[in-house]
């Protein structure tokens, strides 16, 4: 859930040349809360949920906490939100239940209308890191939060792809990005985007789509000195964006990270052949390039069908339990999370 906010907040911040962002807001679908010593008519003890999944009374209390202890340390009010816990049986025996919890987090921000528009790569340009260190955290993480419930991983390699927040280093790297963004025209980002699904592999990639780029695995600073090339790629560590940035913007954004405390390192340089090229570790004995793609293979993919076909739910017709009064009515539509005061 801390991962969550300090993601979407970077999603905010990373808008063209870099933007202000204002306010959140946060939302949680999970099933039936089951309390203790406090059963609910619409529950089935019997239900059971799969191994390794949290309880949804624990997601309830956990996310919650979660996305507020980060936008707490970060400095960022949550405006609105909603909370839905359902679960049910439908006629056929089937269950519909939020089985696999949604935390839902969202955002507002601000802005120039001068900052809007990223600029095109060109030769010469830098490829920048700002934020955090590397560590070996988040691999894999966006396609394993995205895996269904019947996915056949085991629970314990889900580990390795857990991602942690920083919520001082989000502070940092969001003082950054709108420090540069506040010098209007003079402003040395000429593009920018946020870390986050595919890591590295992902970012960089996306900055020099039109071009390409020669990236060095030694220019990164690492949190870990013990990652490997193909862990550096594709670790999703958090608080991390990366920008396009000219040798004349260059040494203003080294004295605003300077001021605000977060690195910001240059790790790579933009080409004219449209190839991303990532060069190995300098104490690597093996000198095979560990990334070494043609850009233009990005555009050139076949798109991803998707056969979706609907299937009828058989829905049972609404059924008032005989003497039922209206305080008891009101009593139970206000337990219900999505309805009482949060």
């Amino acid at each position: 859930a801390t991962t969550g906010t300090g993601g979407r907040i970077r999603d905010t911040h990373a808008t063209g040349k870099g933007s202000h962002e204002i306010a959140g807001v946060a939302g949680y679908s999970f099933g039936n809360l089951h309390l203790p010593g406090y059963h609910m008519p619409w529950e089935d003890a019997d239900d059971e949920y799969p191994y390794g999944f949290s309880h949804p009374s624990a997601i309830a209390i956990e996310a919650s906490n979660g996305a507020s202890d980060y936008g707490n340390k970060f400095g960022e009010p949550v405006i609105c939100g909603f909370a839905r816990s359902f679960g049910q049986r439908l006629p056929g025996g089937e269950r519909s239940e939020y089985v696999k919890p949604i935390m839902f987090s969202g955002g507002i921000g601000a802005i120039d209308n001068e900052q809007i528009a990223k600029e095109k790569c060109r030769e010469g340009m830098y490829l920048a890191k700002i934020g955090g260190p590397v560590y070996r955290v988040g691999v894999g993480g966006g396609a394993a939060s995205s895996q269904s419930v019947q996915g056949s991983r085991q629970s314990s390699l889900d580990f390795c792809a857990v991602q942690r927040g920083d919520a001082e280093m989000g502070q940092k790297l969001h003082r950054v990005v709108r420090a540069c963004a506040e010098m209007g025209p003079s402003n040395p980002i000429l593009a920018i985007h946020d870390q986050g699904a595919g890591g590295n592999g992902n970012v960089l990639k996306e900055l020099v789509e039109d071009g390409g780029a020669i990236i060095s695995a030694s220019s990164f600073e690492l949190g870990d000195e013990t990652i490997s090339a193909r862990e550096l790629w594709t670790a999703e560590y958090q608080e991390n964006d990366a920008c396009l940035v000219d040798s004349a913007g260059l040494p203003q954004m080294m004295k605003i990270s300077k001021r605000e405390k977060c690195s910001v390192t240059v790790v790579g340089t933009v080409t004219e052949e449209k190839r991303v090229i990532l060069m190995s570790f300098a104490d690597d004995s093996d000198d095979r390039m560990p990334v070494d793609f043609d850009t233009k293979i990005l555009g050139e993919r076949e798109k991803k069908e998707f056969h979706l076909k609907s299937v009828p739910t058989n829905l049972k017709l609404l059924e008032l339990p005989a003497g039922l009064t209206v305080r008891q009515g009101l009593e139970m539509v206000l337990r219900l999370p999505s309805v009482a005061s949060k």
